[in-house]
């Protein structure tokens, strides 16, 4: 009796052995493919800084709508709300963000607002009204009205249409290229109040 009890409980630990290590196996095959998975996965960043309006995500080379549209405006800021003064300051921080390969031509380009504002003594503002992404092509187009100054007078208001060209290098979003698309040939002329 003693024998076929002993039997009997051998055979239940068997029976219980291969079923903790069945356990295990699937287990261990469900890490696996977790720890691969992360291999050819990236990361999604959430990101809400408190001065954008909006939240946004970045993905490896993706970048949401959102971030595209937020970092225009904010680019266009350096580039179109400007003065003599700040030109080359708001350019320099503008030139961190730029493709190598578009660095010298967006430098050149700085230089000679510079010399065209100080020039005419002008100053412009930017107030953007619409904007267009195409966030597979990394292009993004804002409309609005560009206002001239010379001192405090208003000189001319033009509707025009800028594309930026974005880029991403290592999860970086970097301009390629800024391009004035569409202009009013006729600036509206400021009516004396």
């Amino acid at each position: 009796m003693d024998f076929t009890l002993n039997q009997h409980r051998l055979s239940d630990l068997r029976f219980q052995r291969n079923i903790l290590v069945g356990a295990c196996i699937v287990l261990l095959s469900i890490n696996t493919i977790q720890s691969l998975c992360l291999f050819f996965r990236h990361e999604r960043v959430i990101i809400t800084p408190p001065q954008l309006t909006q939240g946004f995500w970045v993905e490896g080379n993706s970048f949401s709508p959102q971030y595209l549209e937020e970092m225009a405006l904010h680019y266009a800021h350096f580039l179109l709300d400007v003065t003599e003064k700040n030109i080359l300051y708001q350019g320099d921080i503008l030139l961190r963000y730029v493709t190598p390969d578009a660095y010298g031509a967006f430098n050149a380009r700085l230089l000679e607002d510079e010399k065209r504002l100080k020039k005419n003594n002008l100053s412009t503002r930017f107030s953007p009204s619409d904007v267009a992404i195409s966030p597979d092509q990394l292009k993004v187009d804002i409309t609005g009205e560009l206002m001239s100054y010379v001192g405090d007078k208003k000189i001319s208001q033009v509707r025009e249409t800028y594309q930026f060209k974005f880029k991403s290098q290592s999860g970086r979003l970097l301009i390629a290229a800024f391009t004035l698309l569409k202009s009013d040939k006729n600036p509206k002329e400021e009516i004396d109040s």
